[in-house]
């Protein structure tokens, strides 16, 4: 939350309670928790029945789109409450000669006279805005310095030195050009100064209100990434939620998105052969229950038709395969259920040809038909 002074604050509510008309000022280059933070005060101010007018010297982009009440910004002070009319049109050092008035039949004449060799000035180049008025107070939102209203500060300056200036800001560089100065600089966003600040004048705060006032965190804070972000903005967002705040998604991010990859069919990949690549993989086992060679590991042998064999011998070199394994070194531990000496006497079994290197098929074991006992992972 906020930590203003309380007596700053008190001056301030005195000035807009006394004040019917009011103009609210932010500065060019204005970020979207700035704009947001100044519509939400003028939608406050609004309700509460003032009559308020919003300006700023810059146009508001498609960025801004998404605010509520943007189309209630103008460039210039509102023609109702500015009493000074003000011409302009684009100037070139040395290109007036001299500008003059007369007064014919009750008709005003102003009188701008080129000089020799620079293009005349017409109609077209024109554009008309007013000053002045009858403001009773002005308020700022985020401006370090009243040079940064541009046009608006310099073609009203009378204005800004007739009546009170309430200067809002955050930034600690503020010049403190006020007759108030409602300065917090450990706030992490125009926005959470504004929510304490109308919480503590007891302003009205609207569901819109609180949108643009949650928009402004987010867009300031890059949805809560950023690290100025404190336990206080968290807090602020809460109390904006109560509100009824919507959160609303700006263009305005600095966060890189991240890719979004295609989901997989689960149906499919949960019957899908999976590979272990991990070094701790387990290790295939052959029938004896010994560790199977890297070569025991490598793809199936191609189908019969492939290597040239009869389907018969296929069949009888499948099932002679199943029995035989690869010569392996002597161990110091003896298989678990055996002496050394029984290792010792237990016959080798021998290598047989492959297959794919013999076109004769190989003999039948005199006991393949003999019954077979299995105990374990040791033939017996």
């Amino acid at each position: 939350m906020t930590n203003l002074n309380p007596d700053q604050v008190n001056q301030a509510r005195t000035i807009l309670e006394n004040s019917r008309s009011i103009l609210m000022a932010i500065p060019a280059n204005s970020t979207i928790d700035k704009v947001a933070a100044a519509l939400s005060l003028y939608l406050s101010l609004s309700a509460s029945g003032k009559q308020v007018s919003i300006v700023s010297p810059m146009d508001m982009t498609v960025e801004f789109n998404r605010l509520i009440g943007i189309d209630k910004i103008s460039t210039a002070l509102n023609s109702q409450n500015g009493r000074n009319l003000i011409i302009s049109f684009p100037y070139q050092e040395g290109s007036i000669e001299k500008v003059s008035y007369n007064i014919e039949n009750d008709t005003f004449n102003l009188v701008i006279e080129p000089r020799e060799g620079y293009p005349t000035i017409t109609s077209e180049m024109m554009r008309y805005n007013f000053s002045g008025g009858n403001y009773e107070a002005i308020v700022t939102i985020g401006c370090t310095n009243p040079t940064d209203l541009g046009q608006i500060h310099s073609i009203n300056q009378n204005l800004f030195n007739e009546k009170p200036v309430i200067n809002i800001d955050y930034d600690n560089s503020n010049s403190s050009f006020g007759k108030v100065n409602l300065i917090d600089p450990t706030v992490t966003s125009m926005s959470e100064l504004i929510l304490g600040l109308m919480e503590q004048m007891g302003l009205p705060i609207e569901p819109d209100m609180a949108t643009n006032l949650l928009t402004g965190i987010i867009a300031e804070t890059d949805n809560f990434s950023s690290p100025t972000t404190t336990a206080g903005t968290f807090e602020t967002a809460a109390v904006l939620m109560k509100y009824g705040a919507k959160k609303v998604q700006t263009s305005e991010s600095k966060s890189e998105t991240v890719p979004q990859f295609p989901k997989q069919d689960k149906k499919q990949d949960q019957f899908a052969p999976k590979r272990m690549t991990s070094p701790f993989e387990k290790p295939l086992r052959t029938p004896f229950g010994r560790q199977a060679s890297p070569s025991q590991t490598s793809p199936a042998a191609p189908y019969p038709s492939q290597t040239g064999m009869s389907p018969q011998s296929a069949f009888k070199s499948k099932s002679q395969s199943k029995f035989q394994t690869q010569p392996q070194p002597p161990t110091s531990q003896p298989p678990f259920g055996k002496t050394n000496q029984q290792q010792q006497q237990q016959p080798q079994p021998q290598q047989q040809p492959s297959t794919r290197e013999a076109d004769k098929p190989p003999e039948t074991p005199p006991d393949w038909l003999k019954p077979k006992i299995y105990k374990g992972s040791t033939l017996l």
